[in-house]
């Protein structure tokens, strides 16, 4: 159990890695259109489409990744006066309460994807960028951040 949990955490580790790259091509992309917009009255029409999709692969990767690396904010102020009992029912009900919100996100992100790549949905407007890439790397997403709660609360370093 313990080397599939190191697996899971490797791979999430490698994707958010991967995913911390596209910060930076939005701020290329974002870069571009303020320059094209402002120096040479040239907009375009396809930065905005582009950075929000990224933006979303960033965030749906980025949850996962900052779980595993014990990096999401806590209020320690209270949770740290707790006894060791009440920090493990607290734990067990964040584990509740994050798997039951993650399960309907997968069930209709899933949905949502599918049917996305079924249709080969497009963006409306001039830039006609395909969305079904991104809505079926919703369920992906959500699966791996499943996979990091997991992990997460069956660490032996709970704390």
């Amino acid at each position: 159990m313990k080397k599939i949990a190191e697996k899971i955490e490797a791979f999430i580790d490698k994707v958010g890695s991967l995913a911390s790259y596209l910060i930076l091509a939005i701020l290329a992309f974002i870069t571009y259109e303020v320059i094209s917009r402002y120096a040479f009255n040239a907009p375009t029409n396809w930065v905005w489409p582009i950075s929000k999709q990224f933006f979303g692969v960033f965030v749906i990767v980025g949850g996962s990744y900052t779980l595993i690396h014990k990096q999401h904010i806590r209020i320690e102020v209270l949770y740290d006066r707790y006894p060791p009992m009440m920090k493990t029912i607290i734990r067990w009900l964040t584990l509740l309460a994050s798997l039951i919100f993650l399960g309907a996100l997968l069930w209709k992100g899933g949905a949502m994807g599918l049917d996305a790549w079924e249709t080969k949905e497009k963006a409306v407007g001039l830039f006609r960028l395909p969305l079904y890439p991104l809505k079926m790397f919703i369920p992906v997403g959500v699966a791996m951040y499943i996979l990091g709660c997991l992990v997460f609360f069956s660490r032996k370093d709970k704390d």
